[in-house]
């Protein structure tokens, strides 16, 4: 069998070489546009998404979540929770890196706008399995739907320059959450107090001009969240996944208060205050793009 595509590949004429190399060499410049290869860059976020939902490990879900709900309440319709500090994951970014392929540029030679959209399905949906897999799927289980994204394009993108897809959670309301993708040169690292602090209008209206030509564009997508037919609070699939506790120092499980006293209610944790100010912010920049 190798004997035979050796000869067959000895046989071809130079022409045939030619083409075959020229073929390759399309297919490698635009590797983001070949068949599946999309498909390919988000399963492992829906296997993430759907391993808790499997036997083995949804009932041992069930039961952390059971331990979070308020009981005798439904979870679409609990009450809001208040005075809530955050695991540090709950506003961390979800990296990737991609390239301006020949497929994503548009008549004027550099990024198209609707190729950002895609870039940032994939790693939003990344952030979304990565944070909150265990949460949905004790509550329901519940789904996020995509329900609107709008994007502010700041600069472009040449041909075949790199550039890193940032997304994090922004904020959210009792129906409605917000992810915010940022479209940065390689490595550019956003002050957690600007970024999630301020929010995306703090840092692109930053006094560091540098800072500012760092970002390409920023993109926001507001989802929300079903089980069937009801819709699931936000806060209560940040608390079902372990993102959001009560602001009083105590572990979930009846543990002591150990405050910290310098804005941490424990160790590594992000207190109320700074949670409810990035929040603030987001839904103020969400004001201002989306509504």
């Amino acid at each position: 069998m190798i004997d035979r595509l050796i000869n067959g590949f000895q046989a071809l004429s130079y022409g045939s070489l030619l083409g075959l190399g020229l073929l390759f060499g399309i297919a490698a410049a635009n590797y983001k546009a070949l068949p599946f290869v999309s498909t390919l860059r988000i399963l492992p976020a829906v296997l993430r998404l759907l391993k808790p939902r499997l036997p083995p490990w949804h009932r041992a879900v069930k039961a952390k979540i059971a331990a979070v709900t308020p009981p005798g309440v439904p979870f679409a319709t609990a009450p809001a929770l208040t005075s809530l500090a955050a695991s540090p994951r709950l506003f961390r970014h979800q990296v990737t890196t991609s390239r301006a392929v020949a497929a994503d540029l548009d008549i004027n030679v550099h990024k198209s706008n609707s190729t950002f959209f895609a870039d940032a399905d994939i790693g939003r949906t990344r952030l979304l399995a990565d944070l909150l897999s265990d949460g949905l799927a004790g509550l329901g289980p519940a789904n996020f739907i995509l329900a609107g994204a709008q994007c502010r394009f700041l600069r472009e993108v040449r041909p075949y320059a790199a550039y890193d897809v940032s997304s994090r959670v922004l904020a959210w309301t009792d129906r409605s959450f917000y992810v915010v993708t940022y479209f940065l040169k390689p490595r550019a690292k956003l002050p957690f107090e600007i970024d999630v602090l301020g929010g995306p209008q703090a840092l692109l209206s930053a006094a560091d001009d540098g800072l500012r030509r760092k970002v390409y564009a920023v993109l926001v997508t507001k989802f929300v969240f079903k089980a069937g037919r009801a819709t699931v609070a936000p806060e209560q699939i940040l608390r079902a996944s372990g993102l959001l506790v009560d602001d009083d120092g105590s572990n979930t499980d009846g543990g002591e208060k150990t405050t910290t006293g310098v804005g941490l209610p424990r160790e590594g944790m992000l207190h109320g205050q700074n949670v409810d100010a990035a929040v603030k912010a987001g839904l103020e920049y969400v004001a201002r793009c989306m509504e």
